[in-house]
């Protein structure tokens, strides 16, 4: 079974960013990528840049850990919404997602979470190498047998290396 993401190619990842600061620009009208909704983390030992993005996950823990019921799953684009006034920032959906996706906006200390862009992401149209292209993704185990081995995003903060 698939479903509509945003597919990774790490192989064709250059590292530039653009993807990031074509999110910041798509949901702040800001020029940077502090809060951005993608991440290219560099793995240094192997001298690879890798995109990281919301997996949206089957049962998206992030949306079971909201208390008060302010994020939801888009029928539509089957991403992560947030109802910002029903947002206590409790942050418990920020432990909740086990590839660490989900962060705090620095201002309002709201969630940042991709939101597909309503279905046009900016960073896949952004993206000038094609590592980042909107399509459909594997939901079973039985899709691409190397998304199976795919490790989760740890950050240094969470004892990752």
């Amino acid at each position: 079974m698939t479903r509509k993401g945003i597919v990774v190619r790490e192989d064709l990842c250059s590292g530039c960013r653009a993807c990031q600061v074509a999110c910041v620009a798509s949901h702040e009208g800001l020029f940077g990528v502090y809060t951005s909704r993608i991440r290219v983390v560099k793995d240094e030992p192997l001298g690879v840049d890798e995109p990281q993005v919301c997996r949206l996950c089957g049962k998206a823990p992030c949306v079971a850990a909201c208390p008060r019921g302010a994020l939801y799953r888009d029928e539509a684009t089957s991403a992560v919404l947030l109802l910002s006034e029903r947002c206590d920032g409790c942050l418990s959906c920020v432990p909740a997602c086990p590839f660490g996706m989900v962060s705090i906006h620095p201002t309002t200390g709201l969630p940042l979470i991709c939101d597909l862009c309503r279905g046009q992401p900016a960073c896949v149209e952004r993206c000038p190498t094609g590592a980042i292209s909107y399509g459909d993704r594997w939901l079973d185990a039985q899709g691409p047998p190397a998304m199976r081995f795919v490790k989760p995003f740890r950050s240094r903060i969470d004892g990752g290396s």
